[in-house]
């Protein structure tokens, strides 16, 4: 009796079902532990390559630029949706570098870069010439603008070997350039929404200092 009652044909259907799914996604693998990691391509490569190397240090740009939209969707900055399709065009980068050993290269568009070059026209109308060197700062969204700002620099440096060698399309490290200007202008924008004074470094007469 006791049998007939715990394996009633509805319990049986729903124990049925739940011994047919599909264990879920892990979230691991052990593929990586020896130090080696595929790219796109399936070429297996060691983690510290010039490819690794710069797919970690977009990913390390993405994330940057993801904590600085958020800054700026709290400070209600009408520049955050910028943000989020550069985010989009990084991810871009970062395909074009894992499957920069494929003769079917991915090119970042000349578009991308153009439409970088058009805010930054846009916001340059509204800001005050720059001064020499601005120290970064400016309230916490302006502030993340130039740590993003820095490690779109270090990106770009890490790509260069990659486009000498061939590996990669110039355009990306043209729109690398571009975007380390378009990270520094829209921090200053974002120190004037927030109504933030910026800090000026001012040197000696007889020092020069190395541009931003």
């Amino acid at each position: 009796m006791v049998f007939r009652r715990l394996f009633q044909p509805q319990l049986t259907s729903l124990l049925r079902q739940y011994c047919d799914k599909k264990p879920p996604q892990e979230y691991f693998n052990r593929e990586g532990d020896r130090g080696m990691s595929k790219t796109l391509t399936s070429e297996t490569l060691p983690k510290d390559s010039k490819i690794f190397d710069a797919i970690g240090a977009t990913e390390e740009l993405l994330s940057h630029i993801g904590l600085a939209r958020e800054y700026a969707q709290e400070a209600e900055h009408e520049y955050s949706d910028k943000l989020k399709r550069i985010q989009t065009i990084i991810i871009d980068l970062s395909t074009a570098i894992s499957r920069s050993n494929d003769q079917a290269k991915k090119i970042i568009s000349k578009n991308y870069t153009k439409e970088l070059e058009d805010w930054i026209l846009e916001y340059s109308k509204q800001l005050p010439p720059p001064e020499q060197y601005i120290i970064p700062g400016g309230g916490i969204p302006s502030a993340s603008l130039h740590v993003a700002r820095a490690v779109c620099r270090r990106t770009e440096r890490v790509i260069v070997p990659l486009v000498k060698e061939g590996h990669l399309h110039n355009e990306a490290l043209i729109y690398l350039n571009r975007l380390s200007d378009f990270l520094f202008i829209v921090s200053r924008m974002a120190a004037k929404l927030d109504k933030r004074t910026e800090s000026i470094y001012i040197p000696k007469p007889d020092e020069k200092v190395q541009a931003q």
